[in-house]
């Protein structure tokens, strides 16, 4: 709410590790858009992220995690495994960690936006899904086009 200058209970707010998309955000994104009406679902990351640090672990590391978060950090990985060979190229780390948490931001998306009823309600322009990146020692948010 206080990022987007909202009021408390003024926005429909589901947080959990790393945004990942799964069954219980699923049922709860589901019951925001085709019973509370929502017409905006913003997926956003944040700068300095644990989770999505975490995720880019070597899959040993990750392995050690109890099983939960190893499920969910594996999943988090793999989802970012499309785009690794480019965040290992860049040399900047605070560069790097953002470009991760937009492309895992992103990744959550697009697993949003193949629910087959969320989908017919974006064509339908009745519900719009977008990433979104919270800089957290600016208060800047910037929207990340799909």
């Amino acid at each position: 709410e206080i990022v987007l200058d909202q009021g408390l209970g003024d926005v429909f707010v589901c947080r959990n590790a790393g945004n990942l998309y799964g069954d219980n955000v699923a049922g709860t994104i589901d019951y925001a858009v085709h019973h509370l009406g929502i017409k905006l679902v913003v997926i956003m990351g944040h700068q300095g992220c644990g989770a999505v640090k975490a995720a880019r672990l070597p899959r040993d590391a990750i392995n050690k995690e109890s099983p939960r978060l190893r499920q969910m950090l594996n999943g988090m990985k793999d989802s970012l495994e499309y785009c690794s060979d480019t965040l290992d190229k860049i040399q900047d780390p605070n560069a790097r960690d953002r470009e991760a948490v937009i492309a895992n931001a992103s990744a959550q998306v697009k697993k949003l936006i193949a629910d087959p009823k969320l989908e017919q309600k974006i064509k339908a322009n009745e519900l719009l899904v977008i990433a979104a990146f919270y800089e957290i020692t600016s208060g800047i948010v910037d929207f990340i086009e799909s």
